[in-house]
């Protein structure tokens, strides 16, 4: 017994291992082969190149003056210039750091939305698994009901059951008929659906089974969230993002200096020298700062309520993951309980009515339905809780 037990110990765990190499690398195909996921990180790149603009100083300005006289002894004056603008460094250093923090910013936005796809990704397996349960179960029941049919029939015959007995177990059959039609239309219409997500690249797994997962830990989900998932990251990027603002906006109040070289020549006389300027900024920076002070309130105001409800989301979903997966433990144990034969030697024997039979019947049908939903529901709030650990 000991060794049996230790077998099957060892064969459960041995299949949740594979099941879940089987779907970490679908994951790994989706990351690396989905057309969104790409399509997304050619945005991300354009956003990257876009926050490295502007950094430099603005182009030399080179200008050639050509002015004859109206007079008779006025001669052709000739005029030329160059000169080059240039910012306080205070600016320069404010740009520089702007674009860094820009460019993380779009980093984390864009992981958001790969780990989103992924998520919704890894759900469709899940599905896939339910409905793959599901279609196993209503084979079962269709051996089951034609096997129920065969004998209802005889005893219809032979008059120990009704016509309306007998009708009542057809429609149940055509129902159920019915429920497995759709069930194989879902289910092939899912693994195109995967197939697509995943680049078609390569063959799909066959997703049967759910895999074996280690128990959740609130305070490690946590932590881990803190420091890894993108979405706990974006708020305090994009208020690093409205702090450089605020540092630029004070940064443009400097005036701008000019540098250069030019001359004037006029017959007779040449006039070659440095040139320099100063732009006084009266207008062009008004309210800038107001604003940009008004933003990085917001973003930071915002910042920890945004956080709290991300903290308040997670521990929602740990608390709903123990519910769910005591109620899949009992039903788990109801479901070991019932034994069709047993239902149909009370049948024969006369211990329960037909009545009776078939609310028996009905029951253990929606228990078994009702645990397919709940562990298709558990394992896809699991995924939530550990999306930061995706590929």
């Amino acid at each position: 017994m000991k060794r049996i037990i230790l077998t099957t110990f060892i064969l459960l765990n041995t299949a949740g291992l594979l099941t879940s190499q089987e779907i970490s690398s679908f994951l790994e195909d989706v990351a690396q082969n989905n057309p969104e996921i790409q399509s997304y990180h050619k945005l991300l790149e354009a956003r990257k190149t876009e926050a490295r603009t502007g950094l430099a100083p603005p182009d030399p300005f080179v200008s050639v003056g050509y002015m004859p006289g109206k007079g008779e002894d006025a001669g052709i004056k000739r005029t030329w210039s160059v000169t080059q603008s240039f910012q306080f460094p205070t600016k320069y250093l404010a740009q520089n750091k702007l674009s860094k923090n820009m460019i993380i910013l779009a980093e984390q936005e864009f992981e958001m939305i790969r780990l989103g796809l992924l998520l919704d990704a890894e759900m469709m397996v899940y599905d896939h698994i339910y409905y793959s349960k599901k279609l196993e179960m209503l084979n079962r029941r269709k051996d089951l009901f034609s096997q129920i049919e065969s004998a209802w029939e005889k005893m219809l015959n032979e008059g120990e059951a009704t016509i309306l007995d007998y009708n009542k177990l057809m429609y149940g059959f055509a129902t159920l008929k019915l429920e497995l039609s759709r069930t194989e239309t879902f289910l092939s219409m899912l693994r195109e659906k995967l197939s697509f997500v995943s680049g078609g690249k390569n063959p799909l797994p066959d997703f049967s089974e759910y895999p074996v997962l280690e128990p959740a830990v609130l305070d490690t989900i946590l932590e881990e969230k803190r420091s890894l998932h993108p979405g706990w990251l974006i708020p305090a990027a994009e208020h690093a993002v409205s702090l450089n603002e605020v540092k630029l906006a004070r940064s443009s109040s400097l005036p701008e200096i000019q540098a250069g070289y030019g001359s004037e020549i006029i017959p007779g006389e040449t006039f070659t020298g440095p040139v320099a300027g100063l732009t006084i900024p009266l207008w062009s920076n008004s309210n800038r700062v107001k604003s940009a002070v008004a933003s990085a309130g917001h973003t930071l105001a915002s910042m920890d309520t945004r956080i709290l409800e991300l903290e308040t989301k997670v521990k929602s979903d740990f608390q709903n993951s123990s519910a769910l997966f005591q109620s899949i433990t009992e039903l788990r144990s109801l479901k070991g309980k019932t034994s069709y034969d047993l239902l149909d030697k009370a049948l024969e024997s006369g211990e329960i009515s037909l009545t009776e039979y078939f609310l028996y019947l009905e029951a253990s049908f929606e228990t078994e339905e009702k645990l397919l939903e709940i562990e298709n529901e558990y394992y896809k709030v699991m995924a939530s809780l550990y999306d930061h650990r995706l590929p």
